[in-house]
């Protein structure tokens, strides 16, 4: 039997549980912890002598012990104080000469508690069954856990706060805190074989119930390679979460702000609140509102099997990352053979070497990777026929791939046909074997096929001439000066030659991207359209500074800030709302001038704070004539409470008050509540506005500061890479950390409808939001948005982390490019 299995036997687990729970007469427990510490006491009178006092009696055991003369067990004693006491060590070792003056100490009175003696009943009981010898050999020698290696100082905090030290190879008991010094860490072993690793300033008990073994962490940081069990769980409690594992390697942190769950191999089930999330290998979930997450990597560092760790994070990732997409193509061998009516065009590179890579990484981590099998043959699988499809079908097509509409005879794009070159035969009749009801046409090396028989027929015509005509149209020229730059996965888009609405009067082209640039991937739209554009594309300003970013936290969960071509624009909506609620007021056209001319044009809105009880909005508009738009704001006030008086309603109440020199308004109606209130002041050119006082000074603070949002490293990274210095507009989300304690809420009121075992449902991942941004640069005939991200590699990733649905929609992601997918969870390493 070995070690790791000999507490696994079932039959051996009923005898110590029959042995733990049987009830024994007190007098023979007495008795038996009698015999027994009276055995143990002649032991030691027999070969210490003297008791030791203190320190010093130890130090002046030094000579002996070192000339190896100290009875056995008196030695015994002096190596076991070396492992516990520094000074002590020093002086053994010479480094210090100087020996502290012994104190007096009272021979401890021949008085145990129950546990002493439960615990020395138990060892004759044990003895007596014949089991002892089967514990011993199964190298758990007694006690919940042992000591396995000691750097620094580790203390068993006793009940009355005392702290006792401990040293390598000693047996500890259940229930008792284990706590580490500065500067000092600790490896130790629990009976199942769980290997713990105790970081500096940490403390910890361990409990046991029934089959299942928990840790509960008071405060630092623990790594923990659980043990394979064959019933039971082992638990890692913080008080916030409840981390539920069997045979993985993780680690916990819990501080004042909260706790963080790192995984480095296998899967954990995290518990916070009535929510609960399936971490795996490489993820990370932190419970608190003010903790980010950090990488796995910089989580564990601190940890002495750091490299071992770090091998295992990185082993299944680096197969990944030598995966990467086709290069990007720089021209087109299909687009210049395509018709004049041309008016959707999306290409593809073809994925066949993709997925035989990727398929070829799944198959070797599936055969080395003992966790991964499981979640492969239950969920994976299911993808394998879909995978192998498409790879076939990549063996007869050319690089590139495109799906291609053109225009019908009413106007409307016909449905979509897929174009390629061919590389061998026989594509026709792979199709048909595979029950694909399609119409496949091939002309001169090329071949379109799709599933109506009319689009096809219509396009091929043009296959049998060198040039299709297409060439000579302005769509094709935005299309080749997309190639030019590189091309990744592309979709273009004639809304000109398409059916117009008032929504799309005055567009002409669409056309996105997503392609992989120094291994990193980057998604990019652009909207063409004529400059004498009247609909929402024209509030856009060409790029420009935006200082209303100064007055945001880097703490903001969402922001989007932007500037205007001409502020009449926004006065001119903000006139209309008001005409539709306000009646009586007075000349629109007034108040149209004073807005025009009070705005300069820039907007910042965010949440920057707690969304409840009372959400933390915050808006800062540039402004130009304080006076000006104060004068819109009292007769706007002023209507409204005309109005209230006519009706029955709540009147508005505004005050102005000024503090350290500076006035702020407040806006609010004591009848609604908080929710209808706000407060504000003007500054540097700027309107700052909140619903409390102490928002917009933290606000002003900010500024002051100079540690805004565009200070920060997280919102700096997410920026995409372009030759633009400033942006028309942005929005950016971090919602995960302030929706987290809602969606753990919702998803206990979701109940049923979480989804399937062992997913995530929706709720829960709304507190899982990765941050994101989005950026717009404005230009006199076009919009131009772009995000980084990387679409496709996302899927894979899924498909790996239990969501092989979500990677089956995406897989080939022409549904997503029209911007950045779907964002993964906040703990996610990267």
């Amino acid at each position: 039997m070995t070690p790791e299995n000999s507490f696994q036997d079932p039959a051996l687990e009923q005898a110590l549980a029959e042995i733990r729970d049987e009830a024994m007469d007190p007098a023979v427990v007495e008795a038996a912890a009698n015999r027994v510490w009276a055995r143990l006491t002649e032991a030691a009178g027999q070969s210490s002598g003297e008791p030791i006092r203190g320190c010093a009696g130890f130090q002046a055991l030094l000579a002996d012990y070192r000339a190896g003369r100290l009875p056995q067990g008196r030695a015994m004693l002096v190596e076991d104080h070396l492992h516990s006491c520094v000074a002590c060590r020093h002086v053994y070792e010479g480094k210090v000469v100087t020996m502290p003056a012994p104190r007096p100490a009272a021979r401890p009175a021949m008085r145990y508690s129950n546990t002493v003696r439960w615990a020395a009943a138990a060892v004759v009981v044990i003895a007596a069954a014949g089991t002892w010898t089967v514990i011993h050999n199964s190298g758990a020698p007694g006690g919940r856990a042992r000591v396995e290696v000691v750097s620094g100082a580790l203390y068993r905090v006793a009940a009355d706060g005392t702290l006792h030290p401990l040293a390598g190879g000693q047996n500890l008991p259940e229930g008792v805190e284990i706590r580490t010094a500065k500067d000092s860490d600790a490896l130790l072993r629990l009976a199942d074989g769980s290997q713990l690793e105790l970081r500096e300033r940490s403390s910890l008990v361990t409990t046991a119930s029934a089959n299942d073994v928990t840790i509960r962490l008071g405060r630092g940081s623990v790594m923990v390679e659980a043990a394979k069990r064959r019933k039971g769980h082992l638990f890692v409690d913080t008080g916030d979460c409840r981390v539920a594992v069997t045979g993985t390697i993780f680690g916990v942190s819990a501080g004042v702000k909260g706790s963080r769950v790192s995984v480095v191999q296998g899967e954990v089930h995290v518990a916070q609140g009535s929510g609960d999330k399936v971490l795996h290998r490489g993820d990370q979930t932190v419970t608190g509102a003010g903790m980010d997450p950090e990488p796995v990597r910089d989580d564990i560092a601190w940890s002495r099997n750091r490299d071992r760790y770090y091998a295992l994070l990185a082993d299944l990732r680096a197969s990944l990352e030598r995966i990467h997409l086709p290069d990007l193509r720089y021209q087109s061998d299909l687009l210049n053979r395509l018709p004049t009516s041309t008016v959707l065009y999306a290409s593809i590179p073809n994925l066949g070497d993709y997925l035989s890579q990727a398929q070829a990484v799944l198959d070797r981590k599936i055969a080395e990777s003992p966790e991964l099998a499981p979640f492969w043959n239950e969920r994976g699988a299911k993808m394998q026929p879909a995978i192998d499809t498409l790879r076939a079908a990549s063996g007869y097509l050319g690089a590139e791939i495109a799906v291609v509409a053109l225009a019908g005879a009413d106007g409307k794009p016909q449905p979509p046909v897929f174009v390629s070159q061919l590389k061998r035969d026989g594509f026709a009749d792979f199709l048909k074997q595979r029950g694909l009801p399609l119409t496949v046409e091939e002309r001169r090396g090329l071949v379109a096929f799709g599933p109506d028989r009319a689009a096809v027929e219509d396009l091929v015509p043009a296959f049998d001439l060198p040039f299709g005509g297409f060439e000579g149209t302005p769509f094709y020229q935005r299309i080749a000066q997309v190639y030019r730059e590189g091309a990744g996965l592309l979709i273009c888009a004639d809304l000109s030659r398409m059916t117009q609405d008032e929504h799309t009067a005055g567009m002409r082209y669409f056309v996105a991207q997503e392609k992989q640039v120094n291994q990193q991937m980057e998604t990019r739209a652009a909207l063409s359209f004529d400059p004498a554009r009247s609909h929402l594309a024209a509030w856009l300003a060409d790029p420009a500074p935006m200082g209303s970013l100064d007055y945001v936290s880097p703490e903001a969960a969402t922001v989007a800030a932007f500037v205007v071509r001409d502020p009449v624009v926004i006065a001119d909506q903000l006139a209309g709302v008001v005409q539709t609620t306000s009646a009586g007021l007075g000349a629109q056209g007034d108040l149209r001038n004073d807005l025009a001319h009070s705005l300069g044009g820039e907007f910042a809105v965010s949440l920057d704070g707690p969304l409840m009880p009372v959400p933390s909005w915050k808006l800062v508009v540039e402004v130009y004539d304080p006076p000006r738009l104060q004068a819109v704001f009292a007769r706007l006030v002023a209507d409204a409470n005309r109005r209230a008086a006519q009706s029955g309603g709540h009147p508005i109440r505004m005050a102005q008050e000024t503090v350290d020199g500076r006035t702020y308004y407040t806006i609010n109606s004591p009848a609604l509540g908080p929710l209808a209130e706000g407060h504000y002041t003007f500054a540097d050119g700027y309107m700052i506005a909140a619903p409390s006082r102490m928002l917009v000074k933290r606000a002003l603070d900010l500024k002051a500061a100079g540690t805004s949002i565009t200070r920060s490293e997280r919102f700096m990274a997410l920026t995409p890479r372009d030759h633009y210095a400033n942006f028309s507009a942005v929005l950016y989300q971090n919602l995960g950390a302030s929706l987290g304690p809602l969606a753990g809420m919702f998803s206990g009121m979701a109940g049923a409808h979480r989804g399937q075992p062992g997913q995530p449902s929706p709720v829960d991942r709304l507190g899982n939001l990765k941050p994101s941004l989005i950026a717009a640069y404005g230009a006199p005939d076009r919009i131009t948005v772009a995000s980084s991200g990387d679409i496709l590699g996302s899927r894979l990733e899924a498909l790996l982390t239990g969501d092989p649905s979500g990677w089956a929609a995406d897989s080939i992601p022409l549904s997503q490019l029209l911007g950045t997918g779907g964002r993964k969870p906040a703990y996610k390493e990267k």
